[in-house]
């Protein structure tokens, strides 16, 4: 395993893998969890040894060279925040050519999952990728449903985004392998049709959790609703299906904004919740 600032390269079974950053962005607390205080929110953080002013949240992404195929898991945040954007030139310092990408998953169409599907002219910054998405979270963000999103923005964002795709898009409607190796997970609540991502390689096994949970002191308590959790009994219900997995099976887990980058490590599981332990790089 081997790793630069943005960059964090490690095998899975016969799996040559990456991390990969976009950056990372900032919550003020009071803007993170819905049914919890501001005090809880800072004692939690303390616990952990984290500033207790503000949440940071890395933007890490996962990019699995089979053998086969050539995927990446999400498509970053592009320009949303002024520290994000920077998933393409990570994947170039990897050696990596964004043309070479044949399978993209997109675990749900939030905008720092999706705002980096195009480039500043409007063309796809990942051409020659088939894109793999929920139907249910497809349908979801082209419905008048969508309006209930916390943030009414993000439905045109998304609209804008995915649009261009519909043509390269297949639409998942089971849970199971898409590719040899590489299996989804249903996993709603935070969004209706968000999906984790399983690798499996020489008896090694790898769990992308997206956005099941946003941040470790989620794990400690599952039972905090994050401020976008769209569907928060089915989001409360999916941690507790994707984390005891992962506790269960002793998986390598990416939370995809779990610091420090780069949110690659283990769960072990507690009475309530679980506890991270992040790899030392």
């Amino acid at each position: 395993m081997n790793s630069n600032l943005g960059v964090y390269r490690f095998t899975l079974g016969d799996f040559d893998c990456a991390c990969l950053s976009d950056g990372s962005r900032d919550y003020p607390l009071k803007d993170f969890f819905t049914n919890v205080s501001v005090e809880e929110v800072e004692t939690a953080l303390r616990e952990q040894n984290l500033p207790a002013g503000y949440i940071t949240t890395p933007c890490t992404h996962l990019f699995v060279d089979t053998g086969e195929h050539r995927l990446l898991v999400d498509m970053g945040a592009g320009h949303l925040g002024p520290r994000t954007g920077r998933l393409l030139p990570n994947i170039r310092a990897a050696g990596i050519n964004p043309l070479e990408i044949d399978t993209i998953v997109i675990t749900h169409a939030h905008p720092d999952n999706v705002g980096g599907a195009l480039d500043d002219s409007g063309k796809l910054n990942f051409p020659n990728a088939a894109y793999f998405i929920s139907k249910v979270e497809w349908d979801f963000w082209f419905s008048e449903r969508a309006a209930i999103h916390p943030g009414g923005w993000m439905p045109e964002f998304a609209r804008k985004k995915l649009k261009p795709l519909k043509g390269k898009t297949v639409l998942v409607e089971r849970e199971g392998e898409i590719l040899p190796g590489v299996s989804v997970l249903f996993s709603p609540g935070h969004t209706p049709g968000h999906m984790a991502v399983s690798f499996t390689s020489q008896y090694e096994q790898l769990l992308f959790t997206g956005d099941v949970a946003l941040h470790p002191i989620h794990l400690a308590h599952p039972d905090w609703l994050a401020v976008f959790d769209i569907i928060p009994d089915m989001a409360i219900d999916s941690r507790q299906r994707i984390f005891d997995l992962a506790a269960e099976t002793r998986c390598w887990v990416i939370g995809q904004q779990f610091p420090p980058f780069p949110s690659l490590g283990h769960v072990i599981k507690k009475a309530i919740g679980w506890v991270w332990n992040p790899i030392e790089k």
